[in-house]
């Protein structure tokens, strides 16, 4: 009897056993199955690493890899792109909550400008004196000298100043520091044509003709406030121009702008201009054998009287070519016309102006420096006013009552 129960029993143990064995497989399957897919799942749904530059934007979308997708960042996820560093966040994308980590980088160096300085010995700039201005998005930046800098010998003094953030990124920028034995308290100068004529819509340079001297510094440039020009209406606008030296020293110098408006258009005059070049000029001609053909058609093709055109150089360049006659101007603005036209760099200049003389010409660089360029036929039948230098026309000019008397300090071609 008893051997019976014990057969029984053996008989059931067995046939658990037997069931235990394909559900404990099953079991394990299933577990494989759900890891297998949650790695899929994380795998092919989001990236577990996101990198922004510091300053930048972040979403928690950025971590999917399906942009159609909607994601947030889970409550206590703190983080900060103002800050670089790692930070650990957790990103909820529909039923599902990812671990991620958003590192948040610096790889930019600062922007950096600086300027020359003027110093004494006694007075050594540290290297935030040379600092215009230095930004970096970690708003911690540090600024020191390069190396090799020496502040034992008067003169100009290469200076290398270096601004570096807290993530390591640096910018160098090269400047001078001029290390004088005294300051230099003397300013710039502004000289040149502060005044001029201008046609209404017509670019214009208000830097050209003006320039800089000063007793230190060589490379001034002049500022100019033309905040009250109005290009498009015809009338007189006040302008100023100003300098400043390494020292602070500052020259300031006030002109007029005249904007008319034009009777005759460019491409009008243009046309004249090149129908008479067409006729003179020659393509193995030099600019000096240009203008000298330019010279010698002007002298031979047009005929002195009396005109009004003053102030309207294409007016006044229209109305010679067209009639072949007119006065100085009228010489003048034929001359500038076709030696523009044909590419020889030229400039106007005029007499110091009376109440009985007025007097326009113009100055030519045909590679050699300026020249005087005079076409006006003169009682004086000897005079030739081609291609001369500023010596030989005033020495002729103080022989004949100063006929040439210009102010240097508004025409500086010659100073």
């Amino acid at each position: 009897m008893e051997n019976d129960v014990r057969r029984k029993n053996h008989k059931k143990k067995q046939k658990t056993s037997r069931l235990i064995i394909p559900i404990a497989a099953a079991a394990v399957a299933v577990c494989a199955g759900v890891g297998a897919y949650f790695y899929y799942d994380y795998s092919n749904r989001v990236y577990t690493k996101c990198q922004v530059e510091l300053g930048g934007q972040v979403k928690a979308t950025d971590f999917l890899k399906n942009p159609s997708d909607t994601a947030e960042f889970a409550a206590g996820s703190v983080y900060s792109t103002d800050i670089a560093g790692s930070y650990d966040v957790k990103v909820i994308c529909g039923r599902y909550t990812y671990d991620c980590v958003l590192e948040v980088v610096d790889s930019i160096a600062p922007e950096l400008s600086v300027k020359e300085l003027t110093r004494t010995k006694e007075e050594i700039p540290k290297p935030e004196d040379f600092v215009e201005s230095v930004s970096d998005a970690s708003n911690d930046v540090k600024v020191y000298f390069g190396e090799g800098i020496s502040f034992d010998n008067y003169g100009d003094i290469p200076i290398n100043i270096v601004a570096e953030d807290s993530s390591g990124n640096c910018t160098s920028v090269n400047t001078t520091l001029h290390l004088v034995e005294e300051y230099d308290i003397v300013p710039p100068v502004i000289e040149g044509q502060l005044d001029k004529i201008v046609y209404t819509g017509q670019a214009v340079s208000f830097k050209q003709g003006i320039i800089v001297t000063d007793n230190v510094d060589t490379d001034i440039e002049v500022q100019v406030d033309s905040s009250h020009v109005n290009l498009d209406v015809p009338g007189e606008y006040p302008i100023e121009y100003t300098a400043t030296d390494s020292m602070g020293n500052m020259d300031l110098k006030e002109g007029t702008i005249t904007v008319i408006k034009a009777e005759y258009t460019p491409d009008e005059v243009d046309a004249l201009a090149d129908e008479v070049l067409a006729q003179i000029i020659k393509p193995d001609m030099s600019d000096y054998d240009k203008a000298h053909a330019i010279y010698v058609w002007v002298k031979g093709n047009m005929g002195y009287s009396e005109s009004e055109d003053k102030g309207d150089w294409l007016k006044g360049a229209y109305d010679g070519l067209k009639n072949r006659h007119g006065d100085c101007y009228n010489y003048f603005a034929v001359s500038k016309e076709l030696l523009t036209r044909a590419g020889i760099k030229n400039e106007d200049i005029e007499i110091i102006p009376t109440a009985t003389r007025h007097h326009f010409w113009n100055v030519i660089d045909c590679g050699e420096g300026w020249r005087h360029f005079d076409t006006t036929p003169r009682t004086d039948k000897e005079f030739k006013g081609f291609y001369l230098t500023d010596e030989e026309l005033m020495e002729y000019s103080n022989a004949h009552y100063r006929s040439h008397n210009y102010d240097r300090e508004i025409y500086t071609y010659f100073n």
